[in-house]
């Protein structure tokens, strides 16, 4: 007997040994960004700061009709679920059975049973499982959260890269009407003697290449029309108008401190729920080796007819208790455990990933920015000399001062020019919106479904 009582014993002390507590990982971090950053008051939604209400409105639109951000949505709610689940485990189950059997040669058998079950929680392994199920429908509202801000971004860049996409559409357009007139010009003067074959055949060359140009560009518009009528849950038409030039925005943007970051940003967040849940899996799993306590209940009984079993003559309760440990498992719940902390590890490194790329990401928003603004201001002087020098060559083409090949060199340049200044401008508002996404802005959606409250308050498929 006492062999008996001290195996079970010395299991139970040997599943005691606790796991590796949770170290949370503390990078050191400057007092202030490398790159050079604003300071001043920043508007508290980035979406607005842009100062495009069409925008906003699409954004609203896409906050009702994405698929991919109702999948997302959809998950947290069943992560709610789960943990919903999850903690009916700590609570008594109840139970009522009824059943009619009848076996050859003998009479029908009633029988009745209302049964009930409760595992004691006495090492915390239950409520290790609801924390690890809470913290990850938490990490379920975070990844929510970051999507919509991810799709709002995305729906924003694409939105810009529309209004630029139009703006080179009516560049090249102008272009090659313009090159019409000169072909014009140019075969005119051949018909007269005064110009040569060559120059005419270069300006049919230029004209037609601008012409494909022109063509291009147009399934590059229609494209994009395309995109975002996707985002927006809508059938890909290319119908979708968008009159408006890219506007410039020159509004402070406060970067604030390195460290504010790890509050804002919702991706980070949700790493850090997913490093606390793993915790809790290693706990559960490490209480997992513990006895379990059942205490069972049951009032019931069987009769060979169901007036006498409702009467209650035959109707009959029992009590029990159980202790169950683990005496030899092949060492499957060590390896659990195992895993558990393995995985709990790799957590913590894939925060601190997630981590020092949100730095990256803000670091080199800020110091693209300030080139930008100089490549910019450079560019707007280049694309004035640049269309000046593209006017006088043609002049002094058909005054007979230069060649056609000095034309040709004046225009390309022009052309150069006039699409850097368009590219520049949409580059700077896709480096306002990214940096705004890197130092975690948020946006205020009017759409009815969209804010967070009315996702919890929402029915569960």
């Amino acid at each position: 007997m006492r062999t008996y009582l001290f195996l079970p014993l010395m299991v139970l002390l040997t599943a005691c040994s606790a796991p590796p507590e949770l170290q949370p990982p503390s990078p050191d971090l400057p007092s202030a960004w490398q790159s050079p950053a604003d300071t001043g008051e920043q508007s508290p939604d980035w979406l607005v700061g842009l100062n495009d209400p069409a925008l906003v409105e699409l954004v609203d639109e896409a906050m009702l009709r994405n698929p991919s951000l109702e999948a997302v949505r959809q998950q947290w709610l069943a992560a709610q679920q789960r943990a919903e689940i999850t903690g009916a485990a700590r609570y008594p189950q109840l139970s009522l059975e009824l059943s009619s059997r009848r076996q050859e040669g003998s009479p029908r058998s009633e029988s009745m049973e209302q049964g009930s079950g409760w595992t004691l929680d006495v090492w915390g392994k239950l409520s290790a499982d609801q924390r690890e199920a809470e913290l990850s429908r938490a990490a379920a509202e975070a990844a929510y959260v970051e999507q919509r801000e991810a799709l709002a971004a995305s729906l924003a860049r694409n939105w810009f890269a529309l209004q630029e996409a139009r703006m080179l559409l009516m560049l090249y357009t102008q272009r090659r009407d313009n090159l019409q007139q000169n072909l014009d010009i140019i075969e005119s003067g051949y018909r007269q003697g005064l110009n040569e074959a060559l120059d005419l055949y270069l300006a049919r060359n230029n004209l037609h290449a601008e012409a494909a140009r022109v063509e291009q560009q147009q399934q590059t518009l229609s494209e994009l029309q395309r995109e975002l009528e996707r985002q927006l849950g809508r059938y890909p038409a290319a119908q979708l108008t968008n009159d408006a030039l890219l506007p410039l925005n020159d509004e402070v943007i406060v970067a604030g401190q390195p460290a504010e970051i790890l509050t804002r940003r919702p991706d980070l967040q949700q790493q850090w729920l997913q490093l606390l849940a793993s915790d809790a899996a290693l706990a559960a799993a490490h209480r997992d080796r513990f006895p379990a306590f059942n205490l069972s209940a049951a009032y019931g009984g069987s009769s060979d007819a169901l007036s006498d079993l409702l009467s209650g003559g035959n109707l009959a309760w029992s009590l029990g208790a159980s202790l169950v440990q683990s005496l030899f498992d092949a060492g499957r719940k060590a390896a659990v455990q195992d895993q558990a902390l393995a995985v709990r590890r790799e957590q913590e490194q894939r925060w601190l990933d997630a981590l020092f790329s949100a730095l990256t990401e803000v670091e080199n928003a800020l110091s693209s920015r300030q080139s930008l603004k100089a490549r910019y201001a450079l560019y707007l002087k280049a694309e004035q000399n640049a269309l000046s020098a593209e006017t006088l060559a043609f002049e002094q083409y058909r005054n007979g001062l230069e060649n056609y090949t000095t034309v040709l060199e004046a225009q390309r340049r022009s052309l150069d020019a006039q699409t850097s200044v368009i590219n520049l401008r949409r580059q700077l508002l896709d480096n306002r919106i990214e940096l705004y996404r890197a130092l975690g802005g948020r946006f205020a959606s009017t759409a009815k479904s969209a804010p967070l409250q009315q996702a919890k308050e929402s029915d569960t498929p």
